[in-house]
């Protein structure tokens, strides 16, 4: 069997799914016609089944020009998008925290419909910011239904992983009273959680508890760091956060950022025309650029 990541690709017909092959060929299937990724998703083990076939059979179906195809975000759309802060201990140390666990992992829900996007020239940074930052971000995608689960039953339901960017307007996000931290504004505006460019299945990743996180900023290095670095690992965020709301097929997980914000970089804050490639681990690159609103 080879292996493979699941991609979903622009097509006259609309968005379909793909097998993004190890050699970067994209290939459609008859086998997949009609279908998604977020469907195939919802009886993950099966849909692995007719995934391993294609890819050992690849001239069954019929490849595409990487450099004329247009990827879309690859799981259209989840239930549910939980992001997860305070998670990496470089970046509390930067925040001027102690990097430590915090008693309570704070998570929030961001509108998936609104803003998950794709690879490309698609991110708007909002008219509302003049401090736009990026946050790089690995993300897992569930496969089955997660509630009240425990370590191994949230391991045992990880479909796969993915490049997940946590945009954030910093001006927005800044407590604007105690205890008060609007992350609606600051973190959950359209297009501000760009996720791709694949989805690789958890049985190619089956260790990602080091893997390198990098972002660059026009080719100028800006993170790098290591998922070794999280305080709360993949499998305890998913079993804690099943604690308050069941996960289901589909949804998605980023789960923190490392060091490398834009504050720490002089206050280099995006802007229209900027370029991010954000690489974890052996994912394809995920690159993006900003526009105006």
């Amino acid at each position: 069997m080879n292996g493979y990541a699941l991609a979903t690709v622009q097509t006259a017909d609309g968005p379909e799914p793909a097998l993004a092959l190890e050699d970067g060929r994209l290939l459609v299937h008859d086998r997949l016609a009609g279908c998604s990724v977020r469907a195939l998703l919802d009886d993950w083990a099966a849909a692995q089944e007719v995934l391993d076939e294609i890819a050992a059979a690849p001239g069954t179906g019929r490849f595409l020009d990487p450099d004329m195809t247009t990827l879309l975000t690859p799981v259209r759309y989840p239930d549910a998008l939980v992001a997860v802060g305070a998670n990496y201990s470089g970046h509390l140390k930067e925040m001027g925290l102690e990097p430590t666990r915090w008693p309570v992992m704070p998570f929030f829900h961001r509108p998936p419909r609104t803003s998950l996007v794709g690879p490309g020239d698609t991110v708007s940074i909002p008219r509302s910011t003049t401090e736009f930052d990026w946050e790089c971000e690995l993300a897992v995608v569930v496969g089955r239904p997660l509630r009240h689960a425990d370590c191994d039953e949230a391991r045992a339901a990880i479909a796969g992983y993915s490049i997940g960017l946590d945009l954030s307007c910093r001006d927005l996000v800044k407590p604007a009273a105690a205890a008060l931290v609007d992350l609606t504004r600051g973190k959950a505006q359209d297009t501000m959680a760009p996720c791709g460019p694949v989805l690789v299945p958890a049985k190619f990743m089956p260790d990602v508890t080091d893997l390198r996180v990098t972002l660059a900023v026009n080719d100028e290095p800006m993170m790098d760091a290591s998922t070794s670095e999280m305080l709360y690992p993949v499998d305890e965020q998913l079993s804690i956060i099943s604690e308050y709301m069941t996960l289901s097929p589909g949804d998605i997980l980023f789960t923190g950022s490392p060091a490398g914000s834009a504050a720490h970089h002089g206050g280099r804050w995006l802007k229209p025309g900027d370029r991010i490639d954000a690489r974890i681990g052996d994912i394809p690159t995920l690159t993006v650029s900003m526009r105006h609103d």
